[in-house]
């Protein structure tokens, strides 16, 4: 249960994971999701971190009733870390340019 997608200059992995009913019983109470974001061109997401890997998440406190939701979720957060990463560059960027008034 994986999925990869490149947005832009970044490459996502996205891995949804079955978790079981606590218990005897090895029926999947539903799926968590994880993903990593590289860039494409190998330069490091962020200063000093090459890629970027977010914990597990879940919806709340609950799990994802389905494989496809659960990567779905984790497309839509890697989604708006890079929107994160990308706002953080162009500030960087701006602050850097000299001034020119």
């Amino acid at each position: 249960m994986h999925r990869e997608v490149v947005i832009g200059q970044y490459r996502v992995s996205i891995r949804a994971e079955p978790k079981t009913d606590e218990g005897e019983s090895a029926d999947v109470a539903g799926y968590a999701v994880r993903y990593t974001i590289a860039r494409t061109d190998g330069a490091p997401v962020r200063p000093n971190f090459p890629t970027v890997c977010s914990y597990e998440l879940n919806l709340g406190t609950a799990l994802f009733p389905s494989v496809e939701a659960a990567l779905d979720y984790g497309l839509a957060k890697a989604r708006d870390d890079i929107a994160t990463f990308e706002a953080q560059q162009d500030a960087d960027r701006r602050s850097a340019a000299p001034d020119h008034g």
